[in-house]
């Protein structure tokens, strides 16, 4: 409870400069989510497709070791989220995407280093609102869209599991072929579901004697293939059919080592393709364009495999108009400012013309855009090329949107989109921050006391981080208390308070919650300055 003297507060986690405290549309999961999605290169571009940019690329090694490597990020990704998945016992309602697969790297069927190079890519951008699993979806989503295939309908919601998940038996290459589609079938996969969420897995990548000697001669190993692979398919990086078609003409490399491995016993695709006669992939080799179709079905019912007890939200579709860090803070002169930027996603080309943004009391604004454009994966409606987006800064000082709630945000070509916000009480940015080498944490509340309809002793703060845990690399959210007294204030109308406490190293964005009465009022995202706007 706020008080004239204290309040009780969770806290943890710091970076090394002030950051913004932020109203996020719809919300700061859906919001974080979409940057990752939409916002790929160019002018706040949120990073994440580097790892897969391009497709052939390998994240974890840079220059001619990367090369010689014949290791592929975007399969890895991939494989990450079928072994996650693959434990998933629908009948019990547990498994599935749920990131658990981070605690599972020591057994047998886990072997190679698609896990933790996956994980350590993805770990700094694990916070309050993303968790590991989301990630772990977004990663095929973005390894298909990217790469060739179709673009997968996201829905997050997924939560990170605290332990294994006790159930093994993620199919092997020496897995008979009972067992495998006994796996599958515990999952919700029946056998032509199986054979062609295999295909579509295997429509790039490699097999690496390296990591699978029981699979691929180590005779493959040369300098110019240090890990010796042989890819499923003659286009290693693209997400096509071709994997199909050298399968069912004998061409290329016939559908890959898991296919013609000297090992019999290790070909494990082969035994599954001919399990129905091969009428699977047949069906998938005569329908064309369909094969992306049923990839797009079956790996969505992939990454929304989830505990029964995990709920999914609607599907994220790109933001046409996209508040960004929409922020209250005080400067240096003591001004009360609103300050942000307005994303506008062109499906073509950009036009250039200014965007206003109108207030709920009348006070409107003509934005100009900034210089930097950015490029998004996705292209929308029947664009041929990539969508762009444009930036539009605004700061305004508190005076000129006196009793506003709400702001509209209108451009030529768009519909006029209304975005909420409120004055009652938030984080004070410039006043908020962190002290890595002394492993403290300082923060600074605001709120009115010039409202008859808003009671300061109702408000309470949540600050969350992401730290290390053992036997994974995935991150866990941790919460801690912290004593804010009130102190002295510039305003008349407005009353300060302020605290510090110890906290953990972060491994990612920390979060600090502003709540009325248990309805967030205002968010302040401490960006580990890797996976943030």
């Amino acid at each position: 409870m706020l008080t004239s003297s204290y309040v009780a507060v969770s806290l943890l986690g710091v970076v090394s400069k002030p950051v913004a405290a932020m109203f996020y549309y719809p919300n700061p999961a859906v919001s974080n989510l979409e940057h990752i999605l939409v916002d790929s290169w160019g002018a706040y571009a949120s990073n994440f497709s580097s790892a897969i940019t391009p497709c052939d690329n390998y994240v974890t090694e840079v220059g001619l070791p990367a090369i010689n490597s014949h290791r592929t990020t975007s399969a890895q990704w991939m494989r990450v989220a079928f072994h996650d998945f693959a434990t998933a016992d629908l009948a019990a309602g547990t498994g599935g995407i749920d990131a658990s697969i981070g605690f599972e790297t020591a057994r047998a069927e886990n072997k190679g280093s698609a896990f933790n190079d996956s994980f350590t890519f993805w770990q700094p951008f694990v916070n309050e609102f993303v968790p590991m699993a989301d990630l772990l979806a977004i990663g095929t989503v973005m390894s298909v869209h990217l790469c060739g295939g179709k673009y997968i309908p996201y829905s997050p919601g997924r939560i990170d599991a605290t332990i294994a998940d006790p159930k093994t038996g993620v199919p092997e290459p020496s897995t008979s072929l009972e067992e495998t589609l006994a796996q599958f079938e515990q999952a919700g996969f029946n056998q032509a579901d199986a054979i062609a969420l295999t295909a579509c897995g295997h429509a790039i990548g490699s097999v690496h004697a390296g990591g699978f000697p029981e699979v691929v001669e180590q005779s493959a190993i040369t300098p110019n293939n240090t890990n010796g692979a042989v890819n499923f398919d003659e286009t290693r990086a693209v997400f096509d059919q071709a994997i199909v078609h050298e399968y069912v003409d004998w061409t290329g490399q016939k559908g890959g080592a898991l296919v013609t491995s000297y090992n019999e016993t290790s070909r494990s695709d082969l035994r599954l393709y001919e399990s129905d006669g091969n009428k699977t992939m047949l069906q998938l080799y005569e329908s064309g364009d369909g094969f992306q179709d049923t990839c797009v079905e079956l790996l969505q019912r992939m990454i929304n495999t989830v505990p029964s007890n995990v709920q999914l939200q609607p599907a994220i579709t790109p933001a046409l108009i996209k508040p960004i860090n929409v922020t209250w803070d005080v400067t240096a002169e003591q001004q009360l400012v609103l300050s942000g930027k307005i994303r506008m996603l062109y499906a073509d080309e950009i036009r250039n013309e200014p965007v206003s943004v109108t207030f709920s009391n009348s006070y409107t604004e003509s934005l100009v855009a900034e210089e930097g454009l950015g490029t998004s994966a996705f292209k929308l409606s029947d664009a041929q090329t990539n969508a762009a987006t444009q930036y539009f800064l605004f700061s305004i000082p508190s005076s000129s949107v006196a009793g506003a709630t709400s702001f509209t945000v209108a451009a030529e070509g768009f519909e006029a989109q209304v975005f909420e916000i409120q004055d009652a009480a938030f984080i004070v940015p410039s006043l908020s921050y962190a002290d890595v080498a002394k492993g403290t944490v300082s923060i600074t509340l605001a709120a009115r006391n010039d409202e008859p309809d808003f009671d300061p002793s109702q408000l309470s703060v949540e600050i969350a981080t992401p730290v290390l845990q053992p036997l994974t690399l995935a991150p866990k959210i941790v919460r801690a208390a912290v004593q804010v007294a009130e102190v002295d204030s510039p305003f008349h109308d407005i009353g300060y308070w302020s605290g510090s406490t110890a906290i953990e190293p972060p491994t990612g964005a920390v979060s600090v919650t502003l709540l009325s009465s248990g309805k967030v009022v205002d968010t302040l995202l401490l960006d580990a300055s890797v996976a943030g706007w």
